[in-house]
């Protein structure tokens, strides 16, 4: 079925602008709240919502809350958290669902509803599709009587839980030197916090939003702005969050970006004996599968999208997975990605091998690899697109197993995006070339 809303996480698109004007997300706030009392009719419903630090984030929660709230569903209105602040809610309460009105890496002018269900994960593609097909109904939908109208409750109270179970999942940090990018996002109170209770000596960055400058030159995006001040402060390891802090990208003591694949590298050799199996997605590095290889663990690749990593976990019983994004999922702590309890964890395998960042991450050799964005005007199924299917073959031919090609859209932008994998940068250059040309000649690209 395709989407008329939903891209590979949750709705996205500008704020005012469909589907995100307040009319709009009303209407899928009623939508949210007749689905839910269609799909479990014999129980009141509740939903936890939150939001990040966007300027338009209250309008859109406003709207989303009313349109609940007209079905007789009540909210629980948890404030800025980051998004998996909700699913933990969820999964450790008595709650229907969760909504976060956030756009996550995307700059302020983008916002988005990502969607949970009762047992804290990420809508399926089924829900997904149940959803829409409430909303884009030809039928008017039923409200509540004035009586068995929902009600909206402050949540603030539940943050603090949160923040306690990501104290609980580390160790003690006393000694380490800690710089954290909190890209002005959702992670802007929680982090700072949670790494002091954990006693670390901790460097605080971009923790001053003003609904405009979330992910603006800084966070997971931009990993060099952390890294610069991990080396100028002489700093033991850094983090960077995005902007609704479901993405980690660390950085060691040298200034070194380590990005999701050596992150899940890293995560998965301290978590060899709970399971020897690991998901990450087609965009990982092939020296990921090269290491993993070599501990004897096994390698599973899902579509992009964390949501496709979590359920892919589940079915093969790994404990951890990601993408290389970023967002990495350690299933005994939780079902979705959540950046701050990434970073506790390293932090905490760095204290207790009582050895540098660097000298971990450099179990993991990664190939170079090259991500190349095409503005484009439609999404034709690249399948049928001619000209790129032959440069697919012709890469392919002469990569000849030495290093891998994806081309795929994103599913929250305009774009198209190439990714070549290969054994030197002149043979990466050379192929995003021909994919480059086969692309601009379908008659597709923005001029």
């Amino acid at each position: 079925m395709s989407r008329k809303l939903f891209g590979t996480d949750g709705i996205r698109g500008i704020a005012n602008k469909f589907p995100l004007t307040p009319e709009m997300v009303q209407k899928i706030g009623v939508s949210y709240g007749v689905y839910l009392n269609a799909k479990f009719p014999d129980r009141k419903h509740t939903v936890v919502v939150g939001c990040d630090t966007r300027i338009s984030s209250d309008m859109i929660k406003a709207a989303l809350v009313s349109g609940l709230t007209s079905t007789g569903v009540d909210v629980v209105d948890v404030g800025v958290v980051p998004t998996p602040a909700i699913s933990y809610f969820i999964r450790e309460g008595n709650f229907s669902g969760g909504v976060v009105v956030s756009a996550s890496h995307n700059p302020y002018q983008y916002n988005g509803l990502k969607f949970f269900n009762g047992e804290g994960k990420k809508f399926s593609e089924a829900e997904e599709g149940g959803l829409e097909l409430v909303v884009f109904n030809k039928y008017e939908l039923p409200k509540a009587s004035p009586e068995d109208i929902g009600r909206v409750f402050d949540g603030e109270n539940l943050v603090e839980s949160y923040e306690k179970f990501l104290e609980s999942a580390g160790r003690y940090l006393a000694g380490l030197k800690i710089g954290i990018d909190c890209a002005n996002g959702a992670t802007f109170r929680i982090a700072p916090h949670v790494f002091k209770a954990l006693g670390a000596k901790v460097f605080v960055f971009n923790a001053e939003p003003d609904g405009k400058n979330i992910n603006e030159n800084c966070g997971a995006l931009h990993p060099e702005f952390i890294a610069e001040k991990v080396k100028s402060l002489s700093l033991d390891v850094g983090f960077a969050f995005d902007g609704d802090g479901d993405r980690c990208i660390a950085v060691d003591e040298q200034g070194t970006v380590i990005d999701g694949d050596r992150i899940i590298a890293i995560l998965a050799a301290h978590f060899s004996k709970e399971s020897q199996n690991v998901v990450a997605t087609v965009m990982s590095n092939m020296g990921l599968e090269k290491f993993l290889e070599e501990m004897g663990m096994k390698l599973y690749r899902t579509p992009v999208g964390d949501r496709f990593v979590s359920e892919k976990m589940e079915e093969v019983g790994a404990v951890v997975g990601g993408e290389q994004s970023g967002h990495v999922i350690i299933r005994k702590f939780g079902v979705t990605g959540d950046g701050i309890l990434t970073a506790v964890i390293l932090a905490s395998i760095v204290k207790s091998l009582k050895k540098r960042m660097s000298e971990i991450a450099s179990l993991i050799k990664t190939y170079p690899q090259k991500l190349v964005d095409v503005k484009v005007k439609e999404k034709p199924p690249i399948e049928k697109l001619e000209k790129v299917q032959e440069a697919l073959k012709r890469a392919e031919d002469i990569l000849s197993g030495r290093g891998r090609v994806l081309v795929r859209y994103s599913g929250t932008e305009p774009l198209l995006r190439i990714m070549v994998e290969a054994e030197s940068e002149g043979l990466i250059d050379e192929i995003i070339e021909i994919l480059r040309e086969a692309v601009v000649s379908e008659g597709i690209t923005e001029s």
